[in-house]
């Protein structure tokens, strides 16, 4: 992660050096896991900022840090238990939570409004972190500690994904999108490795974001 700041820090200064439009944006995302990744963990919240340079009337680039968590569906883990003829029951957290530093490329359609619709594509690192902690309790109500501990990986990411921008004033444009996060580490959780009955291992998730442009000249 030092070196991602670092590179944070030098994409910085190289885009305010530019001459042309250049902003700071920032935004909030309601998060909706996909795949495998939508079996045990409900829909969560994250936000992101950043700075983008223009290099054209129609292209932009930029650098975006941002912060997601989600929760587990503590009723669809025990549904699974039941399915598998386990008469117990478990009460545990498994929080999981991401920090994606990434890069992208805007490109937006020429149009006769002040309505922008453009296509984006996002790359770059995803720390992800995970634990597991609480009991598991058994059909005569005894109960077991399940933990495991937290751990953090690194794993790259794509996001391709469309939306528009709306001026409000001559500095503040309004941004919509809808993103698709695919994180190329397909190893996220195991369970069923750890003896607790039940598997899922994808971490990809679709993304409804909305935000706030502040452009300067």
């Amino acid at each position: 992660m030092k070196k991602i700041i670092v590179f944070i820090l030098f994409l910085s200064v190289t885009l305010f050096a530019q001459k042309g439009k250049y902003g700071f944006t920032v935004s909030g995302a309601v998060n909706f896991p996909s795949g495998d990744f939508n079996d045990y963990y409900n829909t969560q919240f994250g936000g992101y900022g950043g700075v983008f340079y223009n290099f054209s009337e129609t292209g932009r680039v930029g650098l975006i840090i941002g912060y997601n968590s989600w929760s587990l569906d503590l009723d669809a883990l025990n549904n699974t238990v039941k399915e598998n003829g386990n008469k117990g029951h478990y009460n545990i957290e498994a929080p999981i939570n991401s920090i994606p530093v990434l890069l992208y490329v805007k490109f937006f359609f020429k149009t006769e409004t002040e309505f922008h619709p453009y296509v984006i594509i996002e790359g770059g690192a995803y720390k992800i972190s995970r634990e597991i902690y609480g009991k598991y309790i058994n059909e005569n109500g005894n109960s077991n500690n399940v933990n495991y501990p937290s751990t953090d990986i690194t794993s790259g990411g794509i996001t391709p994904g469309f939306g528009f921008e709306y001026p409000i004033n001559e500095i503040l444009n309004l941004d919509a999108a809808v993103k698709y996060h695919y994180i190329f580490n397909e190893d996220v959780y195991n369970l069923g490795d750890y003896g607790y009955a039940a598997s899922y291992s994808t971490h990809h998730f679709v993304s409804i974001d909305l935000g706030i442009n502040i452009i300067f000249e």
